[in-house]
């Protein structure tokens, strides 16, 4: 049976190999090529539920992004960008020195969990007053909910993917269990929070959101690039013995970092219910920080290129459902399966970023096949050694053991 399987098997005609350098242009040529491969996967998926659907989804998807007689969706739409991009920031310092923090969802709640509780709390005060403390406090719970995780990461070593991954669901839970007292009426609805909501600046809604992602961004890429605490992070990065070695304090590096991390997830927190929402639910950060692990990975830590994604994202999201209220489907889980796809396509455009396919030369892919052919043989010969082996002893056996007994017999006959 294996010699026939032997021949029907042949080794192919091309091999998978890693690219030790990428050139610049054609890095880009398979982002592209990716990018417009979800773009024509999102309108198909859109077809499917809608036929006939495809001109008008990438019609309405751009609408969801620019409409120039509604300023407004492109002010939402780049407050959606900017919160990703903020929450990306938050991440990449941690992910840059190889601490795997996902727990952005969890800090990010906790943060708006702080932001509604003063406003709610406070009613009747000066509503600057509120807004003053729900932004320290915020940033403050935000900065407790990362160290917790890094303490125990620089001190025992414990797993902070894990630890960060449970203390999303502690955030969850938290706000789960505090909106049940808040609220005794179990309708679950907490409310609308009209003490602690950001102005609008010259009318605009989400002005203020965005000009605040500005500025913590724009701080952020200076942190990074131009400051000796962005280089300890590459160097912890790189390696933990060599900066040991040269004299950086890692447990201190891992804290301080955390510490940022958290404070700008706690910012995310604020704005979302200050300068969005205006109330509190368990699915208040809507996947950021997640979306925001993607993000950051995908853009290599490096601030160009998560602007980037972000901006991608933002347009997926925002214009997809769009599209998906135009056509009467259900918004949120159309946007999801769509923002989805996107990741899934970009993701697997990254194979061929670090390999690519060869084609063998005729003479290789011959003699490999010969090597096959032959190494399987040799397979089958040593099997078939090993079955007349077998049978050899099942036929010697009874005669060695009629050869002992005749002996014994003479031995005793004498």
């Amino acid at each position: 049976m294996r010699l026939a399987e032997t021949k029907k098997r042949f080794s192919l005609p091309f091999h998978v190999v890693k690219r030790l350098d990428t050139p610049k242009k054609q890095y880009w040529l398979i982002k592209i090529a990716g990018f417009l491969a979800a773009f024509l996967l999102a309108g198909l998926i859109c077809t499917i539920f809608r036929p006939g659907s495809f001109g008008t989804f990438y019609k309405e998807m751009f609408l969801g992004v620019f409409d120039p007689s509604d300023l407004e969706i492109l002010f939402e739409f780049l407050e959606t960008v900017g919160l990703l991009l903020l929450v990306a920031f938050a991440l990449a310092p941690a992910f840059k020195m190889r601490f795997w923090n996902i727990g952005g969802e969890g800090q990010i709640l906790v943060g708006c969990l702080v932001t509604a509780a003063i406003s709610k709390f406070m009613a009747g005060t000066s509503d600057a007053l509120v807004i003053i403390l729900c932004l320290v406090l915020s940033i403050l719970a935000g900065i407790i909910w990362a160290v917790i995780p890094a303490i125990f990461k620089a001190f025992f070593n414990t797993n902070e993917t894990l630890f960060t991954l449970m203390m999303n669901y502690v955030a969850m839970a938290l706000i789960a269990l505090l909106i049940n007292v808040w609220v005794p009426s179990g309708t679950q609805v907490f409310g609308r929070l009209t003490n602690a909501s950001l102005p609008s600046i010259f009318g605009i809604k989400y002005l203020f959101n965005i000009i605040v992602v500005v500025i913590v961004v724009t701080l952020m890429i200076v942190y990074l690039k131009k400051t000796k605490h962005g280089y300890e992070l590459a160097v912890v990065g790189e390696s933990v013995n060599t900066a040991r070695y040269v004299g950086i304090n890692v447990k201190k590096v891992i804290i301080r970092t955390m510490i940022l991390s958290g404070a700008i997830c706690g910012l995310v927190g604020f704005l979302l219910v200050a300068g969005h929402h205006h109330t509190l639910s368990t699915g208040l950060a809507d996947g950021r920080g997640f979306t925001g692990v993607l993000i950051a990975w995908l853009g290599g830590f490096q601030p160009g290129q998560m602007i980037l994604y972000s901006f991608l994202v933002g347009i997926f999201q925002c214009g997809s459902r769009h599209a998906a209220s135009y056509m009467a489907m259900n918004s949120t889980d159309f946007s999801a399966i769509v923002t989805g796809m996107f990741f899934l396509v970009v993701i697997a455009s990254e194979f061929f970023v670090n390999y690519k396919i060869m084609k063998k030369d005729k003479e290789v892919h011959n003699n490999q096949e010969i090597a096959f052919v032959n190494a399987n043989n040799t397979t089958n010969n040593m099997e078939i050694n090993e079955v007349k082996e077998e049978k050899l002893e099942e036929i010697e056996s009874p005669l060695i053991e009629e050869t002992k007994e005749t002996d014994s017999e003479k031995k005793e006959a004498k």
